[in-house]
């Protein structure tokens, strides 16, 4: 007869299953940090968001529900919604303005391998809490950055919604899109991933003599167009083969435009943990850039850039979750925040720890990260130079 287990029979599982790994090193767990609760809620925070106006964090859960709109200041919730109500949780960011908030739903699987992702999205209010719009199967979605359309994508088609009236006010085709699409900070450009033609793959010098190099492309990479947001028309193709793209975005000056790429699996090459690679295309011109940000995070990482540009952070993965700072100009990396103690420590309060998926912040100043873990926040101040 099974016996269910009970939580402190789980903590104590997990107790002796972190104790089994080997030691981390002592100067990448000698972080100066806190750790406290949001609320009484015990579900994991699913996904975190800064406001634009540096004041509030939005903060969704597992299980569903509540999405806590949180003076992170004050440490006080000021408002909460029942909404997205999707078990594993959503992804959630502000638009410019601060007037609505887009939700993601999250997989614990977070993504489908070598194919397409379908999932759904919602824009509320943000604060009333009230649905503006709900999408069922898409690809991506973004609001404008004057909040008065949303762009999604599904299938190979982009639809514009007016979110006034929610309905779609116009659709382009974009041949053989796949997962992302971003808009810049200005409005004026749409960029796109999309899966590369054979006929632009043989007007690429260094493949029309080298078939082999043109069928594996062909099969396993993607590519980055932007368009004109007034037209559509193509303004540029970035110059370089990524893998499969799952996340575009744009940086706040608009000079940078970040790409999430995931290898197809049989073309991943890495020994343990999962490959994920930022990189950094130069959105001024639309070419890319050698600058490339490395993950081994079993979830699509949270990155971001510091409010001053000095920084890069980016979430990967050792044994347990890891937070690692990297000069932003050369990809170096400066520090990391080790979160096995952070584990460790949780599971001896009967603290709920994190499933893996970890979610920051940059506080204003720059010295100092609000990061998801768990059921709480951790608070990092970033050693100084």
């Amino acid at each position: 007869m099974q016996v269910p287990f009970s939580p402190l029979r789980i903590c104590l599982f997990l107790l002796l299953l972190v104790a089994s790994f080997n030691r981390i090193p002592a100067q990448q767990i000698n972080a100066d940090y806190e750790k406290f609760a949001v609320s009484e809620n015990r579900y994991i925070h699913s996904g975190m968001a800064m406001s634009p106006d540096q004041q509030l964090m939005a903060i969704a859960c597992t299980q569903g529900f509540p999405l806590y709109i949180y003076d992170f200041r004050n440490r006080k919730i000021i408002r909460q919604f029942d909404v997205g109500n999707w078990y594993a949780g959503a992804r959630v960011s502000w638009s410019s303005k601060g007037r609505f908030l887009l939700l993601q739903q999250l997989y614990y699987l977070d993504f489908s391998p070598n194919r397409d992702r379908e999932v759904n999205f919602e824009i509320i209010d943000a604060i009333t809490g009230e649905r503006v719009l709900r999408l069922e199967k898409y690809h991506d979605v973004k609001i404008s950055p004057d909040e008065q359309l949303a762009v999604a994508l599904t299938d190979d088609v982009l639809e514009i919604y007016n979110l006034k009236t929610g309905l779609i006010t116009d659709r382009k085709t974009i041949k053989a899109a796949t997962n992302s699409l971003e808009i810049s900070p200005d409005g004026r450009y749409i960029a796109v991933s999309h899966r590369p033609s054979e006929a632009y793959l043989k007007n690429d010098p260094q493949l029309r003599k080298d078939p082999k190099a043109l069928k594996s492309i062909l099969k396993f990479k993607q590519l980055v167009s932007v368009f004109s947001a007034s037209d559509f028309s193509l303004v540029a193709t970035v110059n370089d083969y990524y893998d499969n793209v799952y996340r575009l975005e744009w940086s706040a000056d608009g000079k940078e435009l970040y790409c999430l790429s995931i290898p197809y699996t049989k073309a991943a090459t890495a020994v343990s943990g999962r490959q994920n690679f930022i990189s950094v295309i130069d959105a001024v011109g639309f070419k890319s850039t050698r600058t490339v940000f490395p993950s081994n995070s079993n979830y699509e990482p949270a990155f971001r850039k510091s409010h001053d540009g000095k920084y890069m952070g980016v979430v990967s993965w050792s044994k347990f979750p890891e937070l690692r700072i990297h000069d932003a100009a050369t990809g170096n990396v400066l520090h990391r925040l080790e979160m096995s103690s952070r584990v460790l420590e949780g599971i001896s309060k009967l603290d709920f720890p994190s499933d893996g998926r970890v979610f920051f912040e940059f506080l204003p100043g720059d010295k100092s990260i609000l990061a998801t873990f768990g059921n709480q926040l951790l608070l990092w101040s970033i050693p100084q130079d």
